[in-house]
């Protein structure tokens, strides 16, 4: 009756629905205040008062036509507003005409790899990854070509990157702030990334598009961040407003091309297009106006730093080893077992607190944890990660029967 494609998606589990799901079942049955959900990585806080005054002014002027369709590629004051904060963040050149508002940062892939891809094209991406990414890339005919991060580190491991290029790459994607891990990929990464990309269009005479997606782009916790604009002309940078300004179910987002970009009229033309005919049509517009209205786009990402903090000081006092979290929403702790699906059911079952594994990114061995929630919530988890540490001791455990998983990768 369906497609044969979204029946087997279907039948396979996404492990952060699953422990949302299981989140409600377990608050229901133990109450909310002896659960512990980290599973989820949406915005801690709500949009700041900038935003609510500007949304109020829009709703009250009595302008014609405001709730009518808009330009394919969004409204001028908008992708003015944004073209004018990236200007001024990365001091490169932005013009409105290659600002495309889109529906939210995954609207905003998904019309990105339908422009450039034909099918049988390639996209690196590098593990791990946000698990929806692989769909993006696969709804439009593409392939994925996996590349691991570095062990530790968690760097962009070049030579590996490199060897992952054949005729039929057409881009790589780089998320950074990046989820799962926390990582924020230094100037230095990007440059070597950036010459390694232009010796090998200078051998091949293929050309590469650097996909940058960063929906955290301005909570970053060392007070300096890479420029991923200095790495190569071709880059294809997604925003969102949806972590920044915490407007995640209001979907808005945006694509952008820097004045260097050689064919960025021709792209950004596509975009437009592509948000037309994949039904998007436009980013909805009150928040368009919204966002056009604010005086400034930057936000404070001390609250975000706050609870990283916090969230690192119990990992750590309670065991586990991890990479300190740069930017973000997430952590990303070894498992203290090799199975961290067994890892994850047990701190389900046994300790109600939740978490996703990081075979669900393409990594195992590890877990993701958000610290994207209450203060209050992150303080009152500290006992239950001392336990949870030390029930395990080192030693494995059989994964729990309660629930069948089989995982995305």
């Amino acid at each position: 009756m369906i497609s044969h494609d979204i029946a087997n998606s279907l039948n396979e589990h996404s492990w952060i629905r699953v422990m949302f799901q299981e989140g409600k079942r377990l608050k229901q049955l133990h109450g909310e205040e002896h659960v512990f959900d980290f599973s989820i990585g949406g915005p801690a806080l709500e949009p700041p008062e900038a935003f609510y005054q500007s949304l109020r002014q829009v709703v009250d002027e009595p302008l014609a036509g405001k709730h009518s369709y808009g330009d394919y590629q969004g409204l001028y004051e908008a992708r003015e507003r944004i073209a004018a904060y990236l200007a001024n963040r990365y001091q490169t050149g932005f013009s409105p005409a290659h600002v495309v508002m889109t529906s939210g940062a995954a609207g905003a892939l998904n019309l990105v790899f339908r422009s450039i891809l034909n099918p049988g094209d390639e996209v690196v991406l590098l593990a791990p990854y946000f698990l929806e990414y692989e769909r993006y890339v696969t709804n439009f005919g593409g392939a994925c070509t996996i590349v691991p991060l570095t062990e530790e580190s968690f760097d962009i491991d070049i030579d590996c990157v490199k060897e992952a290029l054949t005729d039929k790459t057409k881009a790589i994607m780089v998320n950074s702030p990046h989820n799962p891990t926390g990582k924020v990929f230094s100037q230095e990464n990007l440059s070597q990334l950036g010459r390694m990309m232009a010796e090998w269009e200078a051998e091949t005479g293929r050309q590469l598009f650097l996909v940058y997606d960063s929906p955290y782009d301005q909570l970053t916790f060392g007070g300096t961040y890479a420029n991923p604009f200095s790495a190569s002309d071709r880059v294809i940078f997604v925003g969102s407003f949806s972590k920044e300004l915490g407007l995640a179910g209001e979907r808005v987002g945006y694509i952008a091309l820097n004045e260097a970009f050689e064919h960025k009229d021709l792209l950004a033309a596509a975009l437009a297009y592509c948000n037309r005919v994949m039904g998007f049509l436009h980013a909805p517009m009150l928040m368009q106006r919204a966002i056009a209205g604010m005086g400034s786009l930057e936000v404070d990402a001390s609250p975000y730093r706050l609870r990283s903090e916090m969230m690192s000081d119990i990992l750590r006092e309670a065991g586990f080893s991890f990479l300190p979290p740069q930017g973000g929403f997430f952590i990303f702790p070894k498992s203290p077992i090799p199975d961290d699906v067994a890892f994850c059911m047990e701190a389900m079952e046994r300790f109600h607190l939740l978490v996703v594994p990081g075979s669900q990114f393409g990594r195992a061995g590890h877990f993701r944890v958000s610290f994207s929630v209450s203060l209050e919530q992150i303080q009152r988890s500290k006992d239950v990660f001392r336990q949870l540490r030390a029930f395990f001791g080192g030693d494995e455990v059989e994964a729990s029967a309660g629930m069948p998983v089989n995982l995305v990768e």
